[in-house]
């Protein structure tokens, strides 16, 4: 039974992260430049305020600090002074282009994906940022860049381009970080709503939030369907699992773009929902950057 984590209003509510070593849910609103962190058991979450459009979060060694795919390029967040700390922006002579969804790979490289803004152009890139700062476009041509995740055993890697109605996977190297011959995982385009964000479960089943679908649907490895469960919100964005188990399903949403009528059906939109499933997922990956965090 799915049930409310968090009753807030978050624009467009996205990148939900736990951190099992300090029982932390951390979310994102993408358009509000806000950071949230809800302590397990706490009734309301922290809100940190990063003055720019922040897509997507990642953890890093320091419980204390995260890395962060911003509006502005990839910056350290310290969570204790709100400082940022610089690492790069590949983005920065594009400035109708942004980062949305990102995650941290099994050997500690941070992923993240672009779009424009527009969402109507197919120039959206997939970066992967090392420890050290560098960076590599590692391929690009999408519409808007989404969920991504491993398999358990890393040999794939799970992306999302979310305007067009696809889930892809990659043959993929955890040592070196190389991602090659893309291939459809899933052509979603007969499924209600749109793929947005995506997280891979011990079974390596791969589940995917479907903005304007108001679901959350569970592929096998092969990309057959095998579970889809309603969910309250029409626009859910992203799932992670979290909880002393890893068997709670903590689920983001959106409330950008719905009238008033939309938002009295769905009053839950823009909420963080919550959902205990039988398969656990697994521990998060931890960026090592090699730069300290400047306040």
């Amino acid at each position: 039974m799915t049930s409310v984590f968090w009753n807030g209003r978050a624009t467009l509510g996205e990148g939900p992260l736990w951190d099992p070593r300090i029982g932390t849910l951390y979310w994102v609103d993408i358009v509000g430049g806000v950071v949230f962190a809800q302590v397990s058991g706490a009734d309301r979450p922290t809100r940190i305020e990063v003055g720019a459009q922040v897509g997507c979060l990642g953890l890093t060694d320091d419980p204390q600090v995260l890395v962060a795919g911003m509006r502005t390029g990839w910056h350290l967040l310290d969570l204790r002074t709100g400082g940022r700390t610089f690492l790069a922006d590949p983005e920065a002579d594009r400035p109708a282009c942004r980062f949305n969804d990102g995650s941290v790979d099994p050997a500690g490289r941070f992923w993240t994906g672009s779009l424009e803004d527009g969402e109507t152009r197919a120039v959206g890139r997939l970066y992967r940022l090392d420890g050290s700062g560098a960076y590599t476009v590692v391929d690009q041509g999408f519409y808007c860049s989404n969920g991504i995740d491993w398999s358990p055993d890393g040999r794939w890697m799970y992306f999302v381009d979310s305007r067009a109605d696809v889930i892809y996977r990659y043959a993929f190297e955890v040592e070196s970080g190389a991602a090659a011959g893309r291939q459809a995982f899933a052509d979603t385009s007969s499924i209600p709503g749109i793929p947005d964000g995506l997280r891979v479960d011990a079974n390596g089943d791969v589940w995917c939030a479907f903005w304007d679908g108001a679901h959350v649907t569970r592929f096998t490895p092969d990309g057959t369907v095998a579970e889809r469960l309603p969910v309250p919100v029409p626009r859910p964005t992203s799932v992670v699992f979290g909880g002393p188990d890893l068997r709670t399903m903590y689920i983001t949403s959106a409330s950008i773009g719905l009238t008033e009528a939309q938002l009295a059906e769905w009053p839950l939109s823009g909420s963080v929902l919550q959902r205990v499933v039988d398969t656990p997922g697994r521990p998060p990956a931890l960026f090592h950057p090699a730069r300290e965090v400047r306040s």
